[in-house]
């Protein structure tokens, strides 16, 4: 009968201290993955880098691996990758967002500007600064260009106006800025466009929000909102 009763009660110990080990690696596993090396996982399974192609942009936080300087942003749903021609460069990153409309698609643009186009002149400029940036847009002669007016994007502080085309411009495209692999951008006739001009560790960055003029009260929020999510890297 003592042998029988020892029996059960080495048992019953044996699984008391294997549920005890059990819950002990649980809680053990949870603090751990929540504190250090799972939390680090974590983060970087959640931001991702931008994919090549045209693409639909799954919700999510991504950060770029090309254009410099570095930081990460977060977007919603409806969000895609432009065309292959408009892929991530080092001085360019492009996104849209929705239909096009009016052949505009509602962009939201990253640039490093060094190279602007002089319409008086009628050839390409040099940039050095976001002040001479700021001077070329406020001083276009084809462009309408508001007063600017202070901003902040990722905690770096910068201006911001809106700008579209002159009535008055005999080019209904002017030139604006060339990137460094060669592709020349413009400002077309029917686009209406929000300019937010920042020095990020010493470069130019010029963003744009820009549509369909009819479209520019609806997508100006939605980009808006990915614009509040930027964080520099470094900065």
């Amino acid at each position: 009968m003592e042998k029988r009763r020892l029996r059960v009660m080495l048992a019953t110990g044996v699984l008391v201290a294997l549920v005890a080990l059990a819950l002990s690696s649980c809680g053990g596993g949870a603090s751990g993955a929540g504190s250090s090396g799972g939390g680090e996982h974590h983060q970087q399974a959640k931001a991702r880098t931008i994919p090549e192609g045209e693409k639909a942009l799954p919700p999510g936080e991504y950060h770029t691996e090309e254009f410099k300087p570095s930081f990460s942003f977060h977007v919603g749903k409806g969000w895609r990758t432009p065309s292959s021609d408009l892929q991530e460069t080092p001085d360019r990153l492009i996104f849209e967002e929705g239909k096009d409309v009016k052949g505009f698609s509602n962009q939201l643009v990253f640039r490093i500007v060094h190279e602007v186009y002089d319409a008086r002149r009628h050839k390409w400029v040099d940039v050095n600064s976001s002040e001479e940036l700021l001077s070329w847009f406020q001083h276009h002669p084809y462009l309408k260009a508001g007063k600017p007016q202070p901003v902040t994007v990722g905690g770096v502080k910068g201006v911001e106006f809106n700008y579209a085309v002159a009535e008055d411009s005999p080019d209904p495209a002017p030139k604006s800025w060339r990137y460094s692999d060669g592709l020349e951008g413009s400002v077309d006739r029917g686009s209406n466009n929000r300019g937010i001009i920042l020095d990020v560790k010493g470069e130019a960055v010029s963003i744009t929000i820009g549509c369909a003029t009819s479209e520019f009260d609806e997508f100006l929020p939605k980009a808006q909102k990915v614009l509040d999510t930027v964080k520099w890297e470094g900065a």
